[in-house]
């Protein structure tokens, strides 16, 4: 990649002063710092920024995690959550003025992993995981740490979660007893037997008193997954099968065109609001039960239990669409070390520890038991709130955000209905079909403006054929000619030039 602004020129030209004041790390979170035991005082102490929100008993857990790591790798922990809404920005100015920290949090989302490897930020760890985080390393496929890797090293470790996206419908439980319709929903195998069930549905909801329509957005139906694709950027996709990685418009394919025409007749039979955005958001329209399906959703172990603590009612789910291992899937949350931390080999050791001890992990994750947690079933893993508190978020300490900090798999259980449902998703991930592209990043720099205007044509031609509102067979060749006169054959061919390079580099 490209290093126009690095971290390193930007002292030289700039120096510290100019650009930190009044935004050191001191400025960015209310948590108190933590004494430690007098064995602890002079320690290395890693210090460890991420997003979320504060929690009030967080010193307790702190502390209790430095007791562990000292033990085991010489080192204690701080903890420092900066406020969502702020965090992106925040470690931005942190990370370019060069203030001081260790690990770090980082994602294509948020405080963007493949620009912080672009300007230095990140340390290059791949030669230091399998010797001090040996764990870890192998808890993973190769192929998997591929999805990581940037102009050949990887500068972040990988938070294990489902990686892969099985789409497909979920549709509550009573409606689909009520319509007699559960066998043919178990044995559906593409979204166009989805209609016949969409139908009933209808009927039922046309009789209901609190049901509106049978679903709410059309569009999830037309993500890339869905039709055997790895998105690699914007509309530009590979067949997950096509070993020779050839890059392909998925506007011009013909899974696009079945897709808008299967999404289109549903919007014309009724089964969705002609504007849903008027019914507020797609969530508070489910809460509310005013729908029936969602026609597409990651469909993974427990996400059934997800599913209902959200909607409020029991729902039945079909994966539909092939469980895929795609960069974007598997770097979605990511803990990197800082370029410039004394402590590198420490930190990587951190990341052995949080990713392969569960008791740590869920430390960190749950707090400490006894005080902010109880098991409700230990033999299963289960645990309720601690001193029968009504929830977690009453004992003190409860980020849940268990993703962010490493392997999900070791978490321990809060609902019942859970139970199981990791090692499961394990397998899902491990059995999974990697991408032809798996670890290919696309570096958009040559085509910026193309990019650019390219994004302006898909909202406006687009967007409106993926909700259905318009007929297929006009609005695709009208979206396709928009496309190439906003430059998209030029933005394909240099992706092609860059995968081609990738893939003979890798060989």
């Amino acid at each position: 990649m490209n290093s126009k602004f690095s971290r390193r020129s930007f002292l030289k030209s700039a120096g510290l002063a100019a650009l930190a004041g009044g935004f050191g790390l001191s400025g960015l979170s209310g948590i108190k710092r933590v004494s430690a035991s007098d064995h602890l005082q002079g320690l290395p102490r890693l210090l460890y920024l991420f997003p979320g929100t504060p929690q009030a008993d967080v010193a307790t857990v702190q502390a209790a995690l430095s007791e562990y790591m000292a033990e085991r790798i010489g080192a204690t922990i701080e903890l420092r959550a900066i406020d969502w809404g702020a965090f992106n920005d925040q470690i931005g100015l942190i990370n370019a003025s060069g203030e001081n920290y260790d690990l770090g949090f980082t994602a294509p989302w948020t405080n963007n992993y493949y620009s912080n490897v672009d300007q230095e930020y990140l340390a290059p760890i791949g030669d230091l995981l399998p010797d001090l985080a040996p764990g870890y390393w192998a808890s993973m496929t190769p192929e998997t740490w591929e999805a990581a890797r940037v102009a050949g090293n990887i500068y972040a470790g990988i938070n294990q979660q489902i990686f892969v996206k099985p789409f497909g419908p979920y549709i509550r439980a009573d409606v689909l007893e009520a319509i007699g319709a559960a066998d043919a929903f178990k044995a559906l195998t593409g979204y166009a037997g989805l209609t016949d069930i969409l139908a009933a549905a209808k009927d039922y909801v046309d009789g209901d008193d609190i049901l509106t329509h049978v679903t709410y957005y059309l569009d999830p139906i037309m993500v890339p997954e869905n039709w055997g694709f790895d998105p690699v950027d914007g509309l530009l996709v590979v067949k997950s099968t096509d070993a020779s990685a050839q890059v392909q418009i998925f506007s011009e394919t013909d899974e696009f065109r079945q897709g808008a025409e299967l999404v289109r007749s549903w919007l014309q039979a009724g089964f969705a609001p002609a504007d849903p955005a008027t019914l507020g958001s797609g969530d508070e329209a489910w809460a509310a039960g005013l729908f029936a399906v969602r026609v597409s959703d990651i469909v993974k172990p427990g996400g059934n239990a997800e599913v209902e603590a959200r909607w409020g009612v029991p729902v039945a789910s079909r994966a539909i669409a092939e469980p895929l291992l795609t960069t974007g899937s598997v770097t979605a949350t990511l803990n990197g070390v800082s370029s410039i931390s004394a402590n590198r080999e420490l930190a990587v050791k951190f990341l052995e520890l949080v990713n392969t001890d569960p008791v740590f992990y869920n430390t960190l994750c749950k707090g400490l038991q006894g005080v902010h947690w109880d098991w409700a079933d230990e033999a299963s893993l289960l645990i309720k709130p601690a001193g029968g508190a009504a929830s977690f978020g009453d004992t003190g300490y409860a980020p849940n955000t268990d993703w962010m900090y490493g392997n999900v798999f070791n978490s321990y259980y809060t609902d019942p209905t859970q139970v199981g449902a990791w090692p499961e998703t394990a397998a899902l991930n491990r059995g999974a079909r990697p991408s032809p592209v798996l670890g290919f990043t696309f570096d958009r720099a040559a085509v910026d403006t193309e990019v650019a205007s390219v994004a302006a044509v898909v909202d406006e031609f687009a967007n409106p054929i993926r909700g259905g509102f318009v007929d297929p067979a006009t609005a695709i060749p009208a979206l396709n000619d928009a496309l190439q006169a906003a430059g998209i054959g030029a933005i394909r061919d240099e992706m092609q030039r860059q995968v081609d390079a990738w893939l003979a580099a890798k060989a």
